[in-house]
């Protein structure tokens, strides 16, 4: 209830009072009257129960000392809350302490150590409230847990993906996706059978080789970003592991249910015999079935978009949010629960899907990019602390039964269990150099290509974390479920491959997390720190050089003659290093861009004893003068040197660049190109707020994409040529087919308001369509670029004016 109650019929105190009350904590009634029927409900079944329980009788097992799942049934289900709650807040100080102390060790790794403390130190004769949280958490079904964590990460992923670098790779991808994930998959379960002591059978070693066969960038994405490591590379490193997330969780479904069935587990989404034919057309079902779902999702998605598209109400930003949020986990639920097909393949299509045709009609891109950021934190942190919990409380090495909070069963993870865990990560390492190279001479031929360099730290950063931790937690989880501790080896054998998972993403998190720095550096692939403090110091001093500029300013007003300048320096310490040749140039620069009439001489008595020695206050304009005079021609020789130093790294027009560069010089050049394409894109956005390019347009969208493509293209070396990225941008069938798709959706939305008819106005001109738009276009981007380059020559040049 929003509005007002009008009712005469109520006394006027008695209509006061339930405007006041019901419109401001009616959402406190609901809440009540959902409280009072769970009571009546509870009363109800508790009185049902005991009923029956007078006609039947109680059945106890005093045979077993162990700790059964039944046994933590009287559990309050409000203890649920504690347990992400507390290791949230806690994650939150580890984080504080890694980001200011500790920067080269990656967070997830420690969140994940945490975790495994809190897993190994638990247990005793009574259990502390956290243990009992922690217990209701790890008892969570096993398809219930991949739908709480997989549906926002995925979608998170294939959401903030570069469109025109991940269509330019795809072929690339899908090597490095399906193939190499199998190849993956083989080479894991080979070492699983044929080198694990523990006699696991084939299907049980391919599903564990499934786990295992994911990547996961998390804990290298951040610092590929920092370092400034090339597109290309990043976008092979993430773009992999997004779909071969979807590989991985198709062989996973094949071979844990042919494993299943082999144990006796047998149900919807459980064992299944599946035969090597059943087997290629299950994987085609699931593959092909999550495509379509995904994309009919996704586009009933651009529909629901479209027509939230109120720009002017933040109500409706909120609620296109909502929307993403909940028709990714609907998406997953309806394509992997009801359909049985692929919820991940799914999942990054409707992400993709909504990203290519429905960027432009998102109200307010930054509110969705940050609220699936934050559940993206939420849900990794979460997973990997839930994770690190269950594999800490399984290799404890306490007493069975009352030392554990998690195990009905166990064996427990000794010194030779430790040997095989150090022995596979040296393998599955090996591994993925074989098969990363062995794909080599067809992946650099085709997409964006790839080269030795970039291939050696992907085959070096195959990080194993969140994909493979949920797969592990969900078998272990779906097998303690369904044996009830029955088959104590089937049981086992879900504890020992946890165990292996678990201690394999430790050591990928950890060892491999802190050594990825002084790899790419070492290859050559992070951006060298001499160029980035060449570029931060340029900036620092045109920054100086501003606040000069002003403190001048400020100085030709009657009121600021008197300051003193001593005090000026302690709160500006940009003003401390001052020097009289950067003081006259400000003076010069006041002076020259303040009009005749409105022009006072600034008060400098106060400023000339603190950078001339013994001059003391009286310094006089005469001496001012020639003093500049002597200056004005080192001032118009820096013009030239700045002017021809731009010329050389931008060309003369600041998108080609004729001069040849070699070592460092080309370092430095490629430094400043990235950065005026960084200045490009600032003044678009400034456009945009200006209200002179519509953000949720194609002019926009091809704009920025040629942006990326201009960054790709400089970090191989080449020249800055935003201009041909403006066209492939615009050539692409994306900007057609989201402009038909729109005028389309606008014709119906007329046609169903009955304001014209069918024939009359569904057509459309793409002739005028494409003159409007390169107009356009090569306004908004001959405007930008004049705004950059004085921007980069204000602020970042080497050679300032």
């Amino acid at each position: 209830m929003t509005g007002k109650m009008n009712n005469k019929s109520l006394p006027p105190v008695l209509t006061m009072t339930m405007n006041r009350l019901v419109p401001r904590n009616s959402d406190m009634y609901l809440i009540g009257l959902l409280l009072a029927m769970q009571a009546i409900y509870q009363s109800t079944a508790a009185a049902m129960e005991h009923q029956d329980g007078d006609h039947g009788e109680v059945a106890t097992d005093s045979a077993s000392d162990r700790r059964q799942p039944s046994d933590y049934d009287d559990i309050s289900p409000t203890f649920a809350i504690l347990y992400p709650s507390f290791t949230q807040t806690i994650a939150v100080l580890m984080y504080f302490v890694l980001s200011r102390y500790l920067p080269f060790l990656p967070y997830s790794a420690i969140v994940y150590i945490f975790g495994f403390m809190l897993g190994f130190f638990a247990g005793g004769d009574s259990l502390t409230n956290l243990e009992k949280s922690s217990i209701l958490w790890l008892g969570i079904n096993g398809q219930v847990l991949l739908l709480v964590f997989l549906p926002g990460l995925i979608f998170l992923d294939a959401f903030t993906l570069n469109v025109h670098l991940f269509f330019k790779s795809f072929w690339q991808l899908v090597l490095f996706a399906f193939p190499m994930v199998l190849g993956g998959t083989a080479l894991t379960a080979l070492f699983a059978y044929y080198v694990f002591p523990y006699g696991w059978g084939f299907n049980l070693s391919m599903t564990f080789g499934a786990i295992l066969s994911g990547t996961d960038p998390i804990a290298v994405s951040g610092l590929l970003s920092s370092l400034g490591a090339p597109p290309r590379l990043q976008m092979h490193i993430s773009g992999e592991s997004l779909l071969n997330d979807g590989a991985a969780v198709l062989f996973y479904n094949i071979f844990s249910r042919r494993f299943m069935f082999d144990e006796g587990i047998v149900g919807d989404g459980l064992g299944q015999d599946i035969g090597w034919v059943e087997g290629f057309v299950t994987f085609f079902r699931l593959s092909g079935g999550g495509l379509a779902i995904g994309l009919a999702f996704g586009l009933g998605t651009v529909f629901l978009l479209r027509i939230l598209n109120n720009q002017l109400s933040s109500e409706e930003s909120i609620i296109q949010v909502v929307l993403l949020f909940s028709i990714s986990y609907l998406t997953y639920f309806v394509t992997e629960i009801l359909c049985l097909c692929s919820g991940i393949i799914a999942t990054i299509t409707l992400g993709i899907t909504v990203k290519i045709l429905a960027k432009e009609m998102i109200n307010d891109m930054g509110l969705a990019l940050h609220f699936f950021e934050v559940v993206g934190q939420l849900l990794n942190t979460l997973l990997f602390i839930l994770g690190g919990t269950l594999w800490g409380n399984i290799i404890s090495d306490d007493t069975v039964g009352e030392g554990k909070i998690t195990r009905t069963f166990t064996r427990n993870f000794g010194g030779e269990d430790w040997g095989y865990l150090l022995a596979l990560f040296c393998y599955l390492v090996a591994a993925r150099f074989v098969l990363v190279f062995l794909f080599f001479p067809l992946t650099s031929r085709i997409g964006i290509g790839t080269n030795v360099k970039e291939s050696i730290f992907m085959a070096f950063a195959g990080f194993r974390g969140t994909v493979g931790i949920a797969l592990a937690l969900s078998l272990y989880a779906d097998l303690r479920e369904n044996l009830k501790g029955k088959d104590l080896e089937a049981c086992q054998c879900a504890e020992l491959v946890y165990c292996f998972s678990g201690g394999i993403a430790l050591f990928t998190l950890l060892l491999i997390g802190i050594a990825s720095k002084p790899v790419l550096e070492g290859l050559g692939l992070a951006a060298k720190e001499k160029t980035r403090h060449e570029v931060v110091q340029n900036y620092q001093e045109h920054l100086k050089k501003r606040a000069l500029r002003n403190y001048i300013r400020l100085l030709s007003e009657p009121r600021f003659k008197g300051v003193d300048h001593s005090a000026v320096m302690g709160f500006v310490p940009s003003l401390r290093d001052i020097t009289l040749e950067d003081l006259l140039q400000a003076v010069r620069w006041h002076k020259s861009n303040t009009a005749s009439h409105l022009y006072l001489p600034p008060a400098l008595e106060h400023v000339l004893p603190y950078l001339v020695e013994g001059s003391g206050g009286g310094m006089n304009d005469s001496l001012l003068r020639s003093i500049a005079q002597r200056h004005v021609r080192i001032f118009r020789e820096r013009e030239v040197e700045k002017r021809e130093w731009t010329t050389r790294v931008f060309g003369d027009s600041l998108i080609g660049s004729t001069h040849a560069a070699t070592g460092e010089d080309q370092e430095a050049i490629n430094e400043y190109r990235l950065t005026f394409i960084e200045l490009l894109r600032e003044a678009y956005h400034e456009q945009i707020t200006a209200g002179e390019l519509p953000e949720h347009s194609n002019i926009a969208h091809s704009l920025f994409e040629s942006l990326n493509l201009s960054e790709n293209l400089v970090n191989k070396g080449h020249e800055l040529n935003d201009w041909e990225g403006v066209g492939v941008a615009s050539a692409t069938r994306i900007v057609v087919i989201n402009r038909a798709f729109h005028v389309i959706l606008l014709r119906l939305k007329h046609i169903w308001q009955g304001k014209v008819k069918w024939t009359r106005r569904l057509r459309f001109n793409f002739e005028m369509f494409e003159i409007w738009f390169l107009v356009r276009q090569a306004l908004a981007f001959v405007k930008a670029h004049r705004r950059a380059q004085q921007e980069f020559e204000e602020n970042f040049a080497a050679t300032p004016v």
